[in-house]
């Protein structure tokens, strides 16, 4: 990415660095020149470094992110699995309940009867 950029940038800067005149350039404004330009590919490669930088922060982001989805999904499925093993055992409680209130019933109507034929 470094190379690519620095490439472009050599590439933008060289007609003007490379053209020939009628006259050759002096040497302190083509060392200017050159300062110049090694200055602005410091800084584009700074540049890049940064972005670089932000996007492996962005990326570590990402997966924090998508590690914690995961998890509150586990947490969901299994809270979920605890609802339905607390409806299951709620309907068998019921059932059970249901039986012996039967029984109970029944137990107190014989001994009505029971009571009512003495």
């Amino acid at each position: 990415m470094t190379k690519l950029f620095v490439a472009i940038l050599l590439v933008l800067v060289s007609p003007g660095a490379f053209a020939q005149d009628a006259a050759p350039l002096p040497l302190d404004v083509a060392q200017q020149r050159a300062r110049y330009a090694r200055g602005q590919m410091n800084a584009a490669d700074e540049a890049v470094r940064k972005a670089e930088k932000s996007s492996k922060a962005a990326q570590r982001k990402v997966e924090e992110a998508q590690k914690a989805l995961d998890d509150a999904k586990a947490r969901a499925d299994q809270a979920a699995k605890q609802v339905e093993d607390a409806q299951a055992a709620l309907t068998k409680a019921r059932e059970v309940h249901d039986q012996a209130y039967q029984e109970l019933r029944r137990s107190h109507e014989a001994l009505q009867k029971a009571g009512g034929q003495q």
